[in-house]
């Protein structure tokens, strides 16, 4: 995800498949202004909830223990 795109003034998405397909696809994304803040927001809370369920496998990284 590139968190600003220049062209479109957006958040978005780049998906690429070279092995297989050989296809990629860009997505600009029309987020809500504090969207991406209410995500992180939302995170915090469970993980307050269910601290030793979730991992941080590298900066802003997250996994659920299996």
């Amino acid at each position: 995800m590139q968190p600003h795109h220049e062209e479109h003034g957006t958040p978005a998405v780049y998906v690429e498949d070279p092995g297989r397909s050989c296809v990629s696809v860009f997505l600009p994304m029309n987020l809500e202004e504090d969207w991406i803040d209410e995500q992180r927001r939302l995170l915090g809370r469970v993980m307050k909830k269910w601290p030793s369920e979730v991992l941080q496998s590298s900066p802003g990284v997250y996994e659920w223990r299996r």
